[in-house]
Protein backbone atom coordinates (compact mmCIF):
# COMPACT_ATOMS: atom_id res chain seq x y z
CA UNK A 1 0.00 0.00 0.00
CA UNK A 2 0.99 3.83 -0.65
CA UNK A 3 2.94 5.49 2.41
CA UNK A 4 3.59 8.97 3.31
CA UNK A 5 7.60 10.54 4.18
CA UNK A 6 8.80 13.35 5.51
CA UNK A 7 12.29 14.35 4.26
CA UNK A 8 13.26 17.71 5.28
CA UNK A 9 15.31 20.37 3.53
CA UNK A 10 12.77 20.06 0.61
CA UNK A 11 10.08 22.45 -0.94
CA UNK A 12 7.69 19.67 -1.00
CA UNK A 13 9.22 17.59 2.31
CA UNK A 14 6.01 15.06 2.54
CA UNK A 15 5.69 12.53 -0.28
CA UNK A 16 3.68 9.49 -0.94
CA UNK A 17 5.29 6.66 -2.03
CA UNK A 18 4.14 3.34 -3.83
CA UNK A 19 4.54 0.46 -5.97
CA UNK A 20 3.26 0.76 -9.60
CA UNK A 21 1.25 -2.98 -9.85
CA UNK A 22 1.94 -2.87 -13.72
CA UNK A 23 6.05 -1.95 -13.60
CA UNK A 24 6.48 -3.02 -9.94
CA UNK A 25 8.31 0.26 -9.47
CA UNK A 26 8.26 2.59 -6.59
CA UNK A 27 6.38 6.09 -7.48
CA UNK A 28 6.32 9.08 -5.81
CA UNK A 29 4.49 12.28 -5.20
CA UNK A 30 5.75 15.25 -3.30
CA UNK A 31 3.15 17.96 -1.57
CA UNK A 32 3.93 20.66 0.66
CA UNK A 33 1.16 19.85 3.61
CA UNK A 34 0.74 16.53 5.50
CA UNK A 35 -2.64 16.38 5.25
CA UNK A 36 -2.41 16.73 1.36
CA UNK A 37 -0.29 13.80 1.93
CA UNK A 38 -2.01 11.50 3.15
CA UNK A 39 -5.02 12.02 1.71
CA UNK A 40 -3.42 11.54 -1.68
CA UNK A 41 -2.26 8.25 0.16
CA UNK A 42 -5.45 7.19 1.44
CA UNK A 43 -6.29 7.47 -2.43
CA UNK A 44 -3.98 5.40 -3.73
CA UNK A 45 -4.11 2.43 -1.17
CA UNK A 46 -7.58 2.08 -1.84
CA UNK A 47 -7.37 2.37 -5.10
CA UNK A 48 -4.38 -0.08 -4.97
CA UNK A 49 -6.29 -2.68 -2.94
CA UNK A 50 -9.35 -2.37 -5.00
CA UNK A 51 -7.69 -3.23 -7.79
CA UNK A 52 -9.02 0.25 -9.86
CA UNK A 53 -5.03 1.86 -9.66
CA UNK A 54 -4.28 3.68 -12.71
CA UNK A 55 -1.17 5.14 -13.74
CA UNK A 56 -1.10 9.14 -13.25
CA UNK A 57 1.45 10.21 -15.22
CA UNK A 58 0.16 12.61 -18.00
CA UNK A 59 0.17 10.85 -21.33
CA UNK A 60 -0.37 13.54 -24.55
CA UNK A 61 -3.57 12.35 -26.91
CA UNK A 62 -0.86 12.79 -29.44
CA UNK A 63 1.42 10.43 -28.27
CA UNK A 64 -0.79 7.52 -27.38
CA UNK A 65 -3.26 8.23 -30.08
CA UNK A 66 0.07 7.69 -33.04
CA UNK A 67 1.07 4.61 -30.68
CA UNK A 68 -2.42 2.75 -31.74
CA UNK A 69 -2.57 3.32 -34.81
CA UNK A 70 0.50 1.70 -35.26
CA UNK A 71 0.01 -1.10 -32.82
CA UNK A 72 -3.38 -1.59 -34.64
CA UNK A 73 -2.47 -1.23 -38.17
CA UNK A 74 -1.46 -4.93 -38.61
CA UNK A 75 -5.49 -6.34 -36.97
CA UNK A 76 -7.57 -4.13 -39.29
CA UNK A 77 -8.09 -3.63 -43.33
CA UNK A 78 -5.88 -0.83 -45.06
CA UNK A 79 -9.20 0.83 -45.47
CA UNK A 80 -10.24 1.14 -42.26
CA UNK A 81 -6.77 1.96 -41.21
CA UNK A 82 -6.83 5.32 -43.46
CA UNK A 83 -10.20 5.95 -41.66
CA UNK A 84 -8.53 5.77 -38.60
CA UNK A 85 -5.40 7.98 -39.36
CA UNK A 86 -8.08 10.24 -41.55
CA UNK A 87 -9.64 10.76 -38.01
CA UNK A 88 -6.53 10.91 -35.97
CA UNK A 89 -4.74 13.55 -37.61
CA UNK A 90 -7.78 15.75 -38.98
CA UNK A 91 -9.59 16.01 -36.08
CA UNK A 92 -8.79 13.95 -32.83
CA UNK A 93 -4.87 15.55 -32.53
CA UNK A 94 -4.87 18.80 -33.84
CA UNK A 95 -8.27 19.57 -30.64
CA UNK A 96 -6.10 17.53 -27.96
CA UNK A 97 -2.48 17.76 -29.11
CA UNK A 98 -0.37 16.96 -26.15
CA UNK A 99 -3.27 17.34 -23.58
CA UNK A 100 -3.22 14.65 -21.26
CA UNK A 101 -5.51 11.35 -22.28
CA UNK A 102 -6.34 12.06 -18.43
CA UNK A 103 -8.09 15.21 -18.69
CA UNK A 104 -10.17 14.45 -21.39
CA UNK A 105 -13.12 14.57 -19.49
CA UNK A 106 -16.90 14.17 -20.59
CA UNK A 107 -17.94 17.70 -20.98
CA UNK A 108 -15.08 18.80 -22.79
CA UNK A 109 -15.27 15.40 -25.42
CA UNK A 110 -18.88 17.09 -24.93
CA UNK A 111 -17.81 20.54 -26.34
CA UNK A 112 -15.57 19.20 -29.11
CA UNK A 113 -18.36 16.93 -30.81
CA UNK A 114 -20.84 19.75 -30.62
CA UNK A 115 -18.03 21.60 -32.64
CA UNK A 116 -17.42 18.87 -35.24
CA UNK A 117 -21.56 18.56 -35.93
CA UNK A 118 -21.42 22.33 -36.83
CA UNK A 119 -18.36 21.95 -39.27
CA UNK A 120 -19.91 22.33 -42.96
CA UNK A 121 -17.77 19.70 -44.60
CA UNK A 122 -18.95 17.45 -42.09
CA UNK A 123 -21.97 15.13 -42.29
CA UNK A 124 -23.23 13.55 -38.98
CA UNK A 125 -21.79 9.91 -40.36
CA UNK A 126 -18.22 11.23 -40.97
CA UNK A 127 -18.54 13.00 -36.66
CA UNK A 128 -19.77 9.80 -36.24
CA UNK A 129 -16.12 7.74 -37.78
CA UNK A 130 -14.58 10.07 -35.60
CA UNK A 131 -16.25 9.89 -32.67
CA UNK A 132 -16.02 5.86 -32.52
CA UNK A 133 -12.41 6.14 -33.84
CA UNK A 134 -11.93 8.35 -30.71
CA UNK A 135 -14.01 6.06 -28.44
CA UNK A 136 -11.82 2.88 -29.29
CA UNK A 137 -8.79 4.55 -28.49
CA UNK A 138 -9.74 6.34 -24.69
CA UNK A 139 -11.06 2.17 -24.39
CA UNK A 140 -7.73 1.08 -25.76
CA UNK A 141 -6.42 3.37 -22.70
CA UNK A 142 -8.70 1.70 -20.24
CA UNK A 143 -7.36 -1.65 -20.92
CA UNK A 144 -3.85 -0.91 -20.68
CA UNK A 145 -4.68 0.79 -17.12
CA UNK A 146 -4.02 4.96 -18.40
CA UNK A 147 -7.68 5.20 -17.38
CA UNK A 148 -10.17 4.13 -15.35
CA UNK A 149 -13.22 4.83 -17.17
CA UNK A 150 -13.88 5.89 -20.85
CA UNK A 151 -15.22 9.12 -20.75
CA UNK A 152 -16.89 8.90 -24.21
CA UNK A 153 -18.99 6.17 -22.39
CA UNK A 154 -20.91 9.84 -20.56
CA UNK A 155 -20.84 11.56 -24.09
CA UNK A 156 -24.46 12.01 -25.87
CA UNK A 157 -24.65 10.13 -28.48
CA UNK A 158 -26.20 11.90 -31.43
CA UNK A 159 -28.60 10.97 -34.28
CA UNK A 160 -27.43 9.88 -37.28
CA UNK A 161 -29.53 9.66 -40.53
CA UNK A 162 -30.22 5.77 -41.47
CA UNK A 163 -28.86 5.56 -44.98
CA UNK A 164 -30.94 4.52 -47.48
CA UNK A 165 -31.67 1.08 -48.60
CA UNK A 166 -31.30 0.62 -52.72
CA UNK A 167 -30.63 -1.86 -54.92
CA UNK A 168 -31.46 -2.73 -58.39
CA UNK A 169 -34.73 -4.56 -59.37
CA UNK A 170 -34.13 -7.71 -61.37
CA UNK A 171 -35.11 -6.17 -64.73
CA UNK A 172 -32.93 -3.27 -63.52
CA UNK A 173 -30.04 -5.69 -63.86
CA UNK A 174 -30.58 -6.73 -66.81
CA UNK A 175 -30.51 -3.23 -68.47
CA UNK A 176 -27.54 -2.62 -66.45
CA UNK A 177 -25.44 -5.46 -68.03
CA UNK A 178 -26.33 -4.60 -71.57
CA UNK A 179 -25.41 -1.39 -71.04
CA UNK A 180 -21.77 -2.33 -70.27
CA UNK A 181 -21.35 -5.00 -72.74
CA UNK A 182 -20.46 -8.42 -71.85
CA UNK A 183 -17.36 -8.33 -70.04
CA UNK A 184 -18.40 -5.83 -67.48
CA UNK A 185 -22.15 -6.98 -67.69
CA UNK A 186 -20.92 -10.76 -66.38
CA UNK A 187 -18.97 -8.66 -63.33
CA UNK A 188 -22.48 -6.84 -62.33
CA UNK A 189 -24.50 -9.82 -62.51
CA UNK A 190 -21.78 -11.74 -60.70
CA UNK A 191 -22.47 -9.36 -58.06
CA UNK A 192 -26.15 -8.97 -58.68
CA UNK A 193 -26.88 -12.79 -58.14
CA UNK A 194 -24.32 -14.37 -56.33
CA UNK A 195 -24.34 -11.28 -53.99
CA UNK A 196 -20.14 -11.17 -54.27
CA UNK A 197 -18.32 -7.67 -53.21
CA UNK A 198 -16.71 -6.35 -55.97
CA UNK A 199 -13.19 -7.05 -54.50
CA UNK A 200 -14.51 -10.73 -54.13
CA UNK A 201 -15.29 -10.56 -57.75
CA UNK A 202 -12.27 -9.34 -59.47
CA UNK A 203 -10.44 -11.90 -57.22
CA UNK A 204 -12.26 -14.89 -58.62
CA UNK A 205 -10.03 -17.09 -60.25
CA UNK A 206 -11.62 -20.15 -62.62
CA UNK A 207 -10.65 -22.88 -60.08
CA UNK A 208 -13.48 -21.03 -57.92
CA UNK A 209 -16.34 -21.82 -60.35
CA UNK A 210 -17.79 -25.46 -60.66
CA UNK A 211 -20.20 -24.86 -63.40
CA UNK A 212 -21.00 -28.16 -63.66
CA UNK A 213 -22.93 -28.61 -59.83
CA UNK A 214 -23.55 -24.46 -60.34
CA UNK A 215 -21.42 -23.83 -56.96
CA UNK A 216 -18.65 -20.66 -56.49
CA UNK A 217 -16.32 -20.54 -53.79
CA UNK A 218 -15.41 -17.16 -52.49
CA UNK A 219 -11.72 -17.85 -51.15
CA UNK A 220 -9.80 -13.95 -51.92
CA UNK A 221 -10.61 -10.75 -52.32
CA UNK A 222 -8.48 -8.26 -54.32
CA UNK A 223 -7.76 -5.02 -52.08
CA UNK A 224 -5.87 -1.71 -53.45
CA UNK A 225 -3.36 -0.01 -50.67
CA UNK A 226 -2.16 3.41 -51.52
CA UNK A 227 1.10 4.82 -52.55
CA UNK A 228 2.25 5.44 -48.82
CA UNK A 229 1.71 1.84 -47.47
CA UNK A 230 3.41 0.57 -50.10
CA UNK A 231 7.66 -0.97 -50.67
CA UNK A 232 9.58 -0.09 -53.20
CA UNK A 233 8.46 -2.34 -56.49
CA UNK A 234 5.42 -3.24 -54.68
CA UNK A 235 1.59 -3.36 -57.01
CA UNK A 236 -0.89 -1.41 -55.45
CA UNK A 237 -3.18 -4.13 -55.32
CA UNK A 238 -2.87 -7.20 -53.52
CA UNK A 239 -4.77 -10.71 -52.54
CA UNK A 240 -6.13 -10.75 -49.08
CA UNK A 241 -8.24 -13.07 -47.38
CA UNK A 242 -12.34 -11.98 -47.89
CA UNK A 243 -13.65 -9.41 -45.23
CA UNK A 244 -14.34 -11.54 -41.89
CA UNK A 245 -14.52 -15.13 -41.90
CA UNK A 246 -18.30 -15.44 -42.95
CA UNK A 247 -16.67 -14.33 -45.97
CA UNK A 248 -15.05 -17.63 -47.14
CA UNK A 249 -17.76 -19.12 -48.36
CA UNK A 250 -19.70 -21.40 -50.78
CA UNK A 251 -22.43 -19.74 -53.15
CA UNK A 252 -25.50 -21.01 -55.64
CA UNK A 253 -24.83 -19.93 -58.80
CA UNK A 254 -28.38 -19.61 -60.37
CA UNK A 255 -28.68 -22.14 -63.04
CA UNK A 256 -29.02 -20.27 -66.29
CA UNK A 257 -25.95 -18.34 -65.55
CA UNK A 258 -23.70 -21.11 -65.88
CA UNK A 259 -23.35 -21.13 -69.53
CA UNK A 260 -22.78 -17.51 -69.75
CA UNK A 261 -19.87 -17.66 -67.48
CA UNK A 262 -18.92 -20.99 -69.32
CA UNK A 263 -18.67 -18.54 -72.65
CA UNK A 264 -17.31 -15.51 -70.51
CA UNK A 265 -14.39 -17.96 -69.63
CA UNK A 266 -13.88 -19.11 -73.18
CA UNK A 267 -13.45 -15.48 -74.48
CA UNK A 268 -10.20 -15.00 -71.90
CA UNK A 269 -8.66 -17.25 -74.27
CA UNK A 270 -5.31 -15.08 -75.72
CA UNK A 271 -6.41 -12.46 -73.16
CA UNK A 272 -3.29 -11.59 -71.23
CA UNK A 273 -4.16 -13.08 -67.69
CA UNK A 274 -0.93 -13.63 -65.80
CA UNK A 275 -2.60 -14.23 -62.88
CA UNK A 276 -5.66 -16.60 -63.84
CA UNK A 277 -8.49 -14.44 -63.03
CA UNK A 278 -11.71 -14.50 -64.00
CA UNK A 279 -12.23 -10.89 -64.60
CA UNK A 280 -8.51 -9.19 -64.95
CA UNK A 281 -7.92 -6.04 -66.71
CA UNK A 282 -6.19 -5.09 -70.34
CA UNK A 283 -3.33 -5.98 -68.83
CA UNK A 284 -3.48 -8.57 -67.08
CA UNK A 285 -4.10 -7.28 -63.27
CA UNK A 286 -7.35 -6.87 -61.36
CA UNK A 287 -9.37 -4.43 -62.19
CA UNK A 288 -9.87 -1.68 -59.92
CA UNK A 289 -13.34 -1.23 -58.22
CA UNK A 290 -12.72 2.86 -58.60
CA UNK A 291 -12.08 2.47 -62.49
CA UNK A 292 -15.12 -0.18 -62.66
CA UNK A 293 -17.43 2.27 -60.97
CA UNK A 294 -16.04 5.31 -62.82
CA UNK A 295 -15.72 4.32 -66.60
CA UNK A 296 -18.79 1.08 -66.63
CA UNK A 297 -21.32 1.78 -63.57
CA UNK A 298 -21.69 5.39 -63.46
CA UNK A 299 -21.86 6.42 -67.07
CA UNK A 300 -24.43 2.97 -67.90
CA UNK A 301 -26.43 4.33 -64.65
CA UNK A 302 -26.45 7.80 -66.19
CA UNK A 303 -28.00 6.36 -69.22
CA UNK A 304 -30.76 4.76 -67.54
CA UNK A 305 -31.57 7.22 -65.77
CA UNK A 306 -31.41 5.76 -62.45
CA UNK A 307 -30.28 7.64 -59.51
CA UNK A 308 -29.11 6.94 -55.70
CA UNK A 309 -27.81 3.19 -56.60
CA UNK A 310 -24.17 2.95 -55.77
CA UNK A 311 -21.87 0.05 -56.82
CA UNK A 312 -21.81 -1.91 -53.81
CA UNK A 313 -25.78 -1.93 -53.73
CA UNK A 314 -25.99 -4.62 -56.24
CA UNK A 315 -25.21 -7.22 -53.35
CA UNK A 316 -28.64 -5.75 -51.53
CA UNK A 317 -30.04 -7.14 -55.10
CA UNK A 318 -29.06 -10.44 -54.73
CA UNK A 319 -30.91 -10.33 -51.28
CA UNK A 320 -34.08 -8.76 -52.74
CA UNK A 321 -34.19 -11.84 -55.19
CA UNK A 322 -34.07 -13.89 -52.26
CA UNK A 323 -36.53 -12.20 -50.21
CA UNK A 324 -39.40 -12.54 -52.79
CA UNK A 325 -38.58 -15.99 -52.99
CA UNK A 326 -38.81 -17.07 -49.60
CA UNK A 327 -35.10 -17.80 -48.73
CA UNK A 328 -34.68 -17.91 -44.98
CA UNK A 329 -32.73 -15.27 -43.77
CA UNK A 330 -29.67 -17.41 -42.32
CA UNK A 331 -29.52 -19.21 -45.39
CA UNK A 332 -29.33 -15.60 -47.07
CA UNK A 333 -26.53 -14.87 -44.50
CA UNK A 334 -24.29 -17.37 -45.35
CA UNK A 335 -24.58 -16.66 -48.86
CA UNK A 336 -23.85 -13.13 -48.56
CA UNK A 337 -20.64 -13.39 -46.22
CA UNK A 338 -22.09 -11.12 -43.32
CA UNK A 339 -20.48 -11.63 -40.19
CA UNK A 340 -23.69 -11.56 -38.37
CA UNK A 341 -26.88 -12.33 -38.40
CA UNK A 342 -28.74 -8.92 -37.41
CA UNK A 343 -26.78 -7.22 -40.17
CA UNK A 344 -28.68 -9.59 -42.63
CA UNK A 345 -31.85 -9.47 -40.80
CA UNK A 346 -32.49 -5.39 -40.72
CA UNK A 347 -31.76 -5.42 -44.45
CA UNK A 348 -33.99 -8.90 -44.97
CA UNK A 349 -36.33 -7.58 -43.12
CA UNK A 350 -36.52 -3.63 -44.67
CA UNK A 351 -36.54 -5.00 -48.33
CA UNK A 352 -39.42 -7.52 -47.08
CA UNK A 353 -41.74 -4.70 -46.56
CA UNK A 354 -40.20 -3.23 -49.87
CA UNK A 355 -40.76 -6.24 -51.84
CA UNK A 356 -44.59 -6.55 -50.72
CA UNK A 357 -44.69 -2.94 -52.73
CA UNK A 358 -43.13 -4.54 -55.99
CA UNK A 359 -44.81 -7.75 -56.35
CA UNK A 360 -44.22 -7.99 -60.30
CA UNK A 361 -40.60 -6.87 -60.27
CA UNK A 362 -38.78 -10.25 -59.88
CA UNK A 363 -39.78 -13.59 -61.22
CA UNK A 364 -41.51 -15.80 -58.96
CA UNK A 365 -40.03 -18.76 -57.83
CA UNK A 366 -36.40 -19.83 -56.92
CA UNK A 367 -33.92 -17.37 -57.33
CA UNK A 368 -33.91 -16.73 -61.09
CA UNK A 369 -32.44 -13.50 -62.76
CA UNK A 370 -33.25 -11.94 -65.91
CA UNK A 371 -30.22 -12.37 -67.68
CA UNK A 372 -29.12 -10.33 -70.35
CA UNK A 373 -29.46 -11.09 -74.19
CA UNK A 374 -25.76 -11.31 -75.24
CA UNK A 375 -24.97 -12.48 -78.92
Amino acid sequence: MAHVEKREGRKLPFLVGWRDPATKKMRWKSFKLRRDAEEYCDTVSTELRQGTYVDRRPLPVKTYATDWLTRTHPTVTDATHALHEWAVNNYIIPAFNLMAIQALLPDRLERWQANLLRVPTLGPRSVQIIRTTLTTILEDARDKGYLFRNPMEKVKKFDVPERPLSFLLPAQVKALCETVGRFYGMLFLVMAFCGLRIGEATGLQPADLDLVQGLLFVRRQVVWRRKNDLRPGEPRWAFRPPKSKAGVRVVQIPAPMCPLLAAHLESLAGHPNPLGLVFPSETGTPLDRRNVRRRHFVPAMKALRIAGVRQHDLRRSFIFVHVQAGTHPKVVQEQVGHGTFKLTWDVYGKMAGKAQLTPAAAPAGPPHPFLPNYP
